[in-house]
């Protein structure tokens, strides 16, 4: 595969995960101090394209181990991202409970049980992600045409309330997985648009534009979440993410980001540690007066530490909350590949 192709998806995969991290940052911080800021407004433009674009990238690649061994594809799309799950849901257990619950083990037992069925919002995406490999491949022999129209009249059904489970996994596969769906049918189509548009920057940058205001405009007149036109707004974001990373990742200085996007799984599952940590800091002793800023620095903090975190841990045995241990991988697909959390390095330019 292409390297321009890995570079952009990293990008992409770089603002939906800063954007994540930015949105829990600032919709806590908000309820911490009673206030919004202009960074509550941002993740309220991006919140019709945010969890499209993430899901549909995430499928771009599924094609690769969809149809492939099925040991292969429990090993490193369902068991992968339980195990980190798991790991992360003890973590996150003991170092975010409310006081005095973490003395309690009775009680702490009962949260995490709760959560196997349950998810808490700072681990819901590796849990839907679980759910959309599933799904994904007990589907692969049906019509991709008539899976999509039954998920996205799914999404409409969800979006109108006429659908209402009362539990949240239901409710998000219903909301989401028409757009995982989208990235996997797709994928080829996606790349051969990049491929296409790759020298077409004024032109990109163009319709970028213009979805933005587009977006914003729908936001402003309160109606993103509507029937039909959520799954819309899902739809052109996830595409208007793509062209993004398209362009930022001629950006030779914005390197950064695609190593956050190509680690965003590492950020996701450390992230909720050091920004609740930031957020009660931040509240109490109020040097930052402005609250979009204290929100910035709260989501920059909720990007970087985990990188560091990683960096400080992957050479020892702490590792195994990023990498998990070959004694817990099936026999027959021990030998694929390491089941870390990041993906293999881009091909050099050389072999492209």
């Amino acid at each position: 595969m292409p390297l321009e192709r890995i570079n952009w998806v990293d990008h992409a995969k770089g603002v939906c995960i800063i954007l994540i991290v930015a949105a829990y940052a600032s919709l806590g911080y908000a309820d911490m101090i009673r206030q919004t800021s202009w960074m509550n407004g941002v993740i309220t433009w991006a919140e019709p394209a945010l969890l499209p674009a993430f899901f549909f990238l995430s499928a771009l690649f599924l094609n690769l181990s969809v149809f492939g061994p099925g040991k292969h594809f429990l090993d490193r799309k369902i068991l992968h991202f339980i195990y980190f799950y798991l790991v992360w849901l003890v973590i996150q257990s003991l170092m975010l409970a409310p006081a005095g619950s973490a003395t309690a083990p009775f009680a702490l037992m009962g949260s995490i049980l709760t959560a196997l069925v349950s998810p808490p919002d700072s681990l819901l995406l590796v849990y839907m992600l679980i759910v959309f490999h599933a799904v994904t491949r007990l589907s692969r022999f049906l019509s991709p045409q008539k899976v999509f129209v039954s998920a996205a009249l799914l999404q409409v059904a969800f979006a109108t309330g006429w659908i209402d489970t009362g539990w949240i996994v239901a409710n998000q596969f219903g909301a989401w997985f028409v757009f995982f769906f989208s990235g996997f049918v797709a994928a080829p189509h996606v790349f051969e648009f990049a491929d296409r548009v790759m020298g077409h920057t004024r032109e990109l940058w163009n319709v970028l534009l213009g979805w933005a205001v587009a977006n914003a405009a729908f936001v402003a007149l309160n109606v993103s979440d509507l029937p039909l036109i959520s799954l819309a707004l899902g739809l052109a974001g996830a595409a208007a993410i793509v062209a993004l990373g398209l362009q930022l990742s001629r950006i030779k200085w914005l390197a950064v980001l695609g190593h956050a996007g190509r680690h965003c799984l590492v950020i996701y599952l450390t992230f909720a540690i050091p920004v609740t940590v930031l957020q009660q800091a931040l509240a109490i002793n109020g040097r930052i007066g402005d609250a979009g800023l204290a929100c910035l620095a709260i989501t920059l903090g909720g990007v970087a530490l985990p990188l560091i975190f990683h960096r400080m841990v992957r050479a020892t045995p702490l590792n195994f909350v990023y990498q998990r241990p070959r004694s817990l991988r099936l026999r027959n697909a021990r030998n694929h590949s390491k089941a870390s959390l990041l993906p293999p390095p881009p091909a050099s330019s050389s072999n492209a």
